[in-house]
């Protein structure tokens, strides 16, 4: 993916190199549970999903241009209904930088430039207001809800909205 930058940010690959500043967001349950993952205990575990994000290249480091600092994750993957026409968007933000606008300058620049691959963005989340708030604000809708859902850090199944935007 090429590189992104807005007023504050710079949103790139993943590098080998990001694994301690991952770890520091991924090892927060507050981060990480939200969104449906388990934290991550060690940096071995945090190590699996950077191999991931380094082998599909379809997710961006979210990095400060202040100081290089690696603060979070943006990605557009497989759509969770299967739509072949829809990326995922998904999200996470370290949590000393929320209530920034940090995520809401990302969201801005990845949505304007998703354009290039897809031609609708989806998103789920399961009861995180945070993460609703953002995708109505920015033009999601509910369209429907994909039902029985368990997610890694779940012990119970549940339903979760299904939200779309369409690009034009």
């Amino acid at each position: 993916m090429k590189t992104l930058e807005t007023t504050r940010l710079i949103l790139r690959d993943w590098e080998k190199t990001d694994l301690d500043q991952m770890f520091v967001f991924l090892s927060n349950p507050h981060v990480t549970i939200p969104e449906g993952a388990t934290p991550c205990k060690t940096l071995e575990e945090c190590k699996g999903v950077l191999d991931y994000l380094l082998s599909v290249r379809n997710n961006y480091a979210i990095v400060l241009k202040e100081n290089g600092t690696v603060i979070g994750s943006i990605g557009l993957n497989a759509d969770a209904k299967g739509n072949k026409n829809a990326r995922n968007l998904g999200f996470c933000l370290a949590e000393e930088y929320w209530g920034r606008g940090i995520m809401s300058e990302a969201l801005a620049m990845v949505i304007a430039h998703a354009k290039e691959i897809t031609n609708a963005l989806s998103a789920t989340h399961n009861q995180n207001q945070i993460s609703e708030h953002l995708l109505k604000k920015f033009g999601f809708q509910q369209v429907d809800v994909i039902c029985h859902v368990k997610r890694k850090c779940e012990q119970d199944y549940h339903d979760e909205p299904y939200y779309l935007l369409e690009l034009k």
